[in-house]
């Protein structure tokens, strides 16, 4: 399980830091050519551009039939302006062909009234862990679903890696890459407008300022990150459907952060919700431990606790 959080902190750091270093992914990482990249596949490199969200389906898809034997894309799911929600499901060989095994099993551990405790622990020990990974609820959030698309890249074509290696082979990675297709529709088509000859960095350039209503939200301008309880909205409800066919282990919420913000993760400030277990307020503390460990590593800057809390439960991170 250490070695999946290893993976997960890798995540968090293409997240928070693609743009300035797409083709280093990772230090001294080897790719197979055979495995093809995001500019063979639409025409720009990670980073260069903000990928629409056909380009982002195009792409997974593209990956999918280059590894067919590690990789599926299964569409789960249509927003209000039809378009479709994804995620891409990556793991070793083996686990891929036992995919109905897997989901089979983890719903055998759902209820300890229903599956004897020796069952469940031969359950545990024969199942590799589920990891879901989600990326931009707020679709002007722009970093974090091209994060998932190098972050899907890496895991299939990087060569001679160890900690990739032990992630294909323990776990199943499913990447939802892009839960707010029409946001971000929507935040691309301002961009695309405002923009001029050249990149402007200024924090009240026309291609920051966006107008009323924005990309945070989705086509009725519902902000999808306070939705989790209530289940309101078509694209919550398709992806709570497919969460309950799984029933994964872990589940990561990637945001993008503010210019002028360093990066956010778990623990969160107080309040705590008080029907968290105490098993899961620790693991909300291993969880950043082990992110803080790779962000020291490569000396990018952090916070936790100041802000954000764990007390309403309609967050993605609830």
């Amino acid at each position: 399980m250490r070695s999946i959080l290893s993976f997960i902190a890798v995540t968090l750091l293409a997240a928070g830091a693609l743009f300035g270093q797409a083709e280093g992914f990772w230090p001294g990482a080897q790719y197979d050519p055979s495995v093809p990249t995001l500019e063979k596949v639409v025409g720009h490199a990670h980073g260069e551009r903000i990928t629409a969200p056909e380009d982002i389906v195009r792409y997974l898809r593209a990956l999918a039939e280059a590894r067919p034997r590690q990789m599926r894309v299964v569409e789960f799911g249509r927003t209000w302006e039809n378009r479709p929600l994804v995620y891409a499901v990556i793991g070793s060989e083996a686990n891929i062909a036992r995919l109905a095994e897997i989901k089979a099993g983890m719903k055998r551990l759902l209820d300890p009234r229903k599956t004897p405790k020796a069952e469940a622990e031969k359950l545990i020990g024969s199942l590799p862990a589920l990891v879901w990974l989600a990326y931009g609820v707020h679709g002007n959030e722009i970093s974090s679903p091209d994060a998932a698309l190098l972050t899907a890249y890496h895991l299939l074509a990087a060569r001679n890696d160890p900690v990739v290696e032990r992630i294909l082979a323990d776990a199943v990675v499913l990447i939802d890459p892009l839960q707010n297709p029409d946001g971000r529709n929507r935040f691309i088509q301002h961009f695309t407008q405002s923009v001029g000859l050249e990149p402007n960095s200024f924090p009240e350039a026309l291609e920051h300022d966006e107008p009323w209503p924005g990309g945070r939200t989705n086509h009725y301008l519902f902000d999808m990150n306070r939705d989790w309880f209530a289940l309101t909205q078509p694209e919550t409800q398709a992806r709570v459907k497919a969460l309950q066919e799984w029933y994964p282990l872990v589940f990561v919420d990637l945001h993008e952060m503010g210019s002028t913000s360093t990066y956010y993760f778990a623990p969160e400030a107080v309040p705590y919700n008080p029907h968290l277990e105490a098993n899961q307020r620790a693991a909300l503390d291993w969880f950043g431990r082990n992110n803080a460990k790779y962000f020291d590593q490569f000396g990018f800057s952090y916070f936790t606790r100041e802000i954000f809390d764990a007390f309403y439960p309609g967050y993605g991170a609830s």
